[in-house]
């Protein structure tokens, strides 16, 4: 008890001394509305947690953080309207976000030109790594060049033969439906159909009747949960007695459980208990118990993916303010790889105390993430990072392996 009381103490102190201090305003793009608002709220958690945390140290520089957030609704226009409002009158130094590939690839047009950071915690379409970003753009989860291609296996693992592809039509459904059906086609393997399908429509049974007429055993549905609970229900309509597989986009509350998977429900009514999915996953399993236990405690527990990368995501901000000795886009763009990559001393969750000290005594640090190593190429993608492969049972999210991939 002593030594708690000792703890709570210095974080007082710490919040005292940078109580009144302009704040370093920190962005966030999340989808609060639209097709991912089921994800948004449990993702700005992640990244809120961040924030409490480094704040009980005494902040950055000896001032506060603070997150500003604003609405993407899950819309590239929207988004670009957001992050200008960001930048332009919330005088933010770094932005987290977008979720949605798409969201963020307009978001970038905004940001690019401003020499604002864009770390996006969720954004996995190979486009992102094409983009011509003057080294301003970085994520920390892993591209769908990856995923796909753990996906396909997975399928191929399951003794799926045929699979349909029904995939949201923007730049992550499209992009990770090509890597699957790239990774999953030969002889004995075929997609039967890849059919986009648009947000906000009331009614996918056309895509769906497109889906079944080639009596797959499998239906990978690329889509975020709000249309996919749809397309899942009209495909039970229709008499569909096969399997679903899921990405990203996919897991969490909001689907399991869900519409087809009431966990209070008989087992007759479970359709989804059973299915299988992919997501980025962990590779420092302690740091990420610990972490999902802080989070827990704070803010309740979530199957919700991508908390994890928005919690990094803030905090490499504030090591390369801290490593910069200054609080302004190119001054974090500069310094975000030399708190990130080796070489320096290995920090990761519960240590960023031991982090700032560090980088206050000019020392290099190399900061494993919740997430991930979070070792960024010249592209600004994750260079290795692992995939969840987890299934659903009693409509829950069941983790069941993590594969490491580079």
């Amino acid at each position: 008890m002593k030594k708690i009381c000792i703890t709570l103490i210095f974080g007082l102190f710490a919040i005292f001394a940078v109580f009144g201090a302009e704040p370093i305003k920190i962005g966030g793009l999340f989808p609060l509305t639209g097709p991912l608002s089921p994800y948004g709220k449990e993702i700005v958690n992640g990244a809120k947690l961040a924030v409490q945390q480094i704040n009980a140290l005494g902040g950055v520089l000896g001032r506060p953080l603070e997150l500003v957030v604003r609405d993407t609704a899950t819309s590239p226009d929207v988004g670009r309207d957001a992050a200008a409002k960001l930048i332009e009158i919330d005088g933010v130094v770094a932005i987290v976000g977008a979720l949605a590939s798409g969201v963020t690839l307009a978001v970038s047009s905004v940001t690019i030109p401003a020499q604002i950071p864009l770390i996006s915690p969720s954004s996995t379409s190979p486009a992102i790594t094409e983009l011509t970003d003057n080294d301003f753009v970085f994520r920390t989860c892993p591209s769908d060049a990856l995923q796909g291609v753990v996906e396909a296996q997975l399928a191929r693992n399951l003794g799926y033969k045929k699979v349909a592809v029904i995939f949201v039509n923007n730049a992550y459904g499209r992009g990770l439906a090509e890597v699957f059906k790239a990774n999953f086609e030969d002889e004995e393997h075929l997609v039967t159909a890849m059919i986009p399908y648009e947000e906000n429509k009331p009614s996918y049974r056309g895509e769906v009747e497109q889906a079944l007429a080639g009596d797959p055993d499998a239906i990978n549905l690329i889509g975020y949960p709000i249309d996919g609970n749809k397309i899942i229900i009209e495909a039970l309509e229709q008499g569909y007695e096969g399997e679903f597989l899921f990405p990203d986009g996919m897991k969490g509350e909001g689907v399991t459980p869900g519409p087809a998977c009431p966990a209070e429900g008989p087992c007759d009514e479970q359709y989804l208990d059973g299915s299988f999915g992919t997501a980025p996953g962990a590779l420092v399993v302690a740091a990420r118990a610990a972490f999902e236990a802080d989070y827990e405690a704070v803010f309740g527990p979530s199957g919700i993916p991508f908390r994890a990368e928005a919690y990094d995501a803030v905090v490499l901000i504030a090591l390369a303010i801290a490593a910069a000795g200054e609080a302004s886009g190119p001054a974090i763009q500069a310094k975000l790889r030399e708190v990130a990559n080796p070489p320096g001393v290995e920090v990761t969750y519960g240590e960023l105390g031991k982090a700032f000290a560090l980088l206050a005594e000019g020392k290099d640090i190399n900061y494993q993430g919740v997430s991930g190593p979070i070792t960024w190429n010249q592209y600004g993608d994750v260079a290795e990072g692992a995939i969840e492969i987890w299934a659903v049972k009693d409509c829950q999210i069941r983790s069941v392996w993590v594969v490491e991939v580079r």
